[in-house]
């Protein structure tokens, strides 16, 4: 399910992204202005060629991960390819090896955690496993019959009590 991205102009005609991009909440972000410097290679891959230079840059964290992800996106902040860290300061050093000079264009995005919930609820709104009534983003898997929705975890729970239950 893509997320859909709430916006403001920001410089120029760069959009200023969501609070949440793929299910991540916002931690930093940057413009990858046509001026900055390009090494010329990323070395991270999509559908096997190689991400080129990217408008936008964006690190971000899943709620309960231990690192952060360094996503590089088009002007819209959808994701074309990210990379796995162990901290902001190694997102930021490995965006620099990419792009020489960006580290003085990083912004905080000041997202609380709360903040990328209510965000999530929102764009979620009803969505919604019936048994445990988690969002998508919070489950592994929702199967779907008609207009009921039901988590991967929910139906292991009610297989586990239909074997019990026949034992």
């Amino acid at each position: 399910m893509k997320l859909r991205t709430r916006q403001r102009k920001a410089e120029g005609s760069m959009l200023k992204p969501a609070p949440v991009i793929d299910c991540a909440r916002l931690l930093h972000y940057a413009f990858v202005e046509k001026w900055i410097v390009y090494s010329g290679r990323t070395l991270l891959f999509a559908d096997g060629k190689e991400v080129g230079r990217v408008p936008c840059l964006a690190i971000c964290e899943y709620e309960g991960s231990k690192e952060v992800l360094l996503f590089h996106c088009k002007r819209d902040w959808r994701v074309i390819g990210c990379s796995a860290h162990e901290s902001v300061f190694a997102a930021k050093q490995r965006a620099e090896g990419v792009y020489p000079g960006l580290s003085s264009h990083w912004r905080e995005a000041h997202v609380t955690k709360q903040r990328a919930e209510r965000f999530l609820n929102e764009h979620f709104g009803n969505v919604r496993c019936i048994g445990c009534e988690k969002r998508p983003d919070q489950v592994e898997q929702l199967f779907t019959k008609g207009r009921a929705l039901v988590c991967d975890s929910c139906v292991q729970e009610l297989h586990k009590m239909m074997q019990d239950k026949a034992s």
